[in-house]
């Protein structure tokens, strides 16, 4: 065929301009081809074509032809991603039809279904196993001194109704039979809904005797709690309810080993704040990507301990609210231990320590004392690592809903990191072959259980209270890996 018969089209990919020449022989597949070639995208990627104006055009041999001014625009979609499910097809394909139809709508029409994306775009952030495209809410961009995270129009509105039904909630008793569950390590937080759980935690400050040892208003408390409340974010498992969870932990401790007997108030105290503070605006993504990704957090704190530490700003900007300061009847010498205790605890719970503190534990309790500041110190750390990981010291039905949310967000990260081009994590990289059961029974025999232990050593009592659980959780585990098609 002569070339007069030719087509020519002009086609901007990055910041380059490529001729591509096609004729009536061409078949749609192998102009598309063609583009994937001109682009280096592989076979699996989505090709998305728009003319000068801007709009979304139909990729075939009807193309029209164009001038090297005026050029077509190739955006290339899901690069890299070797295999992704009906699901994300579907839902791509949705978007493309709205695009398309966006262009030949009347005015009239354009507001509402720009609503109809917007939605669509929020279920998208919201899907699992969808982190890998990029379609992710961006929460790992920090100024300093700003520790709260803009939050979207919706949490808002989430954070404004929780606020209500708090300060109308702790206006209510709540009952004993709470209370005693409360103090308990069977307790089930997914029996009760946020503005509860605050409630709850009020009433933890309320019979530690902190409120009255401290002269906490209860205008302050409520104020520091829900500051707390507003500065997690809606990650799979850091998240408020952890947080909760781990504070609730900590008292069912507290309680189970009378520690208050044991310890001054001031620790009993930065016990429970520590608790409450040590995840504080958590992203959802561990130090080890913050490392690897250069993200803020890890040049502002040099790589050491980057989440860790900022949990710790975060905590002492709300301290420093003189609304929600419930320190404020702290004198200077109290206030400047009861800050090393908060530091040094959170901090603590930084994975890579670790070993460290489990070597510096046990060799504490040969001579273990109560009269000792720095055996106190120790064994709050241990309290509060305990705590941090004791989701398998729960009963199964409790604890199994925690290791799915971990698997989501360790399986987010995984996603995030082939993404960016960056290493791997191994236990979450979700086509490893990992599952929830070969994870938790890893976890439980090498850190929850050593750990447990130890802490049973000096601590009997906890033999019953702690150590039969985490066994269950193991025996659970154990026959689940034994299924034959294990549903992890």
């Amino acid at each position: 065929m002569s070339n007069l018969h030719a087509k020519l089209v002009y086609v901007r990919i990055d910041n380059r301009i490529e001729c591509i020449e096609f004729d009536a022989n061409t078949s749609t597949e192998d102009l598309k081809e063609t583009l994937r070639s001109a682009a280096e995208a592989n076979h699996t990627d989505i090709l998305k074509l728009y003319n000068h104006k801007g709009n979304l055009v139909a990729i075939n041999t009807s193309l029209p032809v164009n001038i090297s001014s005026e050029p077509y625009r190739l955006q290339v979609i899901v690069k890299n991603i070797v295999d992704y499910n009906n699901e994300l097809k579907d839902l791509i394909d949705r978007i493309e039809n709205l695009e398309i139809q966006l262009n030949s709508l009347s005015s009239q029409r354009v507001e509402d279904l720009y609503s109809k994306v917007k939605n669509l775009c929020s279920k998208l952030e919201n899907i699992d196993h969808l982190s890998f495209i990029g379609l992710f809410k961006d929460t790992r961009l920090y100024t300093l001194g700003n520790f709260k995270n803009t939050k979207n129009e919706t949490k808002n509105e989430k954070i404004e109704n929780v606020y209500e039904k708090f300060k109308s909630y702790s206006m209510v008793r709540v009952d004993d039979e709470t209370r005693q569950f409360l103090r308990s390590p069977n307790f089930d937080n997914w029996k009760f809904e946020d503005a509860e759980l605050l409630v709850l935690l009020q009433q933890i400050f309320i019979d530690l005797e902190l409120i009255t040892k401290f002269s906490i208003k209860l205008e302050t408390l409520q104020s520091y709690l829900f500051d707390i409340y507003s500065n997690y974010n809606d990650v799979p498992y850091h998240n408020f309810r952890h947080a909760f969870v781990v504070t609730q932990m900590m008292y069912s401790l507290i309680w189970s080993i009378k520690l208050f007997d044991l310890v001054e108030p001031l620790e009993i105290l930065a016990l429970i704040v520590s608790a409450l503070s040590h995840d504080l605006d958590h992203d959802g993504f561990n130090n080890t990507f913050q490392v690897n990704a250069k993200t803020h957090l890890a040049m502002i704190y040099s790589d050491k301990s980057p989440l860790e530490m900022y949990h710790c700003a975060v905590a002492f900007h709300i301290l420093n609210k003189p609304e929600s300061n419930i320190l404020s009847g702290l004198d200077k010498e109290s206030f400047k231990i009861f800050r090393e205790y908060v530091i040094q605890i959170i901090l603590a719970t930084d994975m890579a320590s670790h070993n460290q503190i489990m070597i510096d534990f046990q060799m504490t309790l040969e001579e273990f004392d109560f009269k000792n500041r720095e055996h106190i110190k120790k064994l709050m750390i241990i309290l509060m690592k305990l705590s941090d990981i004791s989701n398998e010291c729960r009963p199964i039905d409790v604890s199994n809903v925690w290791a799915d949310c971990l698997m989501t967000e360790f399986f987010n990260q995984g996603d995030h990191e082939k993404l960016n081009g960056l290493p791997v994590t191994p236990m979450m990289d979700r086509d490893s072959g990992i599952t929830k059961s070969k994870s938790q029974i890893g976890f439980i025999n090498f850190v929850l259980l050593p750990l447990a232990q130890s802490l049973a050593k000096l601590f009997p009592v906890l033999k019953h209270v702690l150590i039969e659980p985490i066994k269950k959780s193991l025996e659970y585990y154990r026959n689940l890996e034994k299924e034959p098609q294990a549903q992890n």
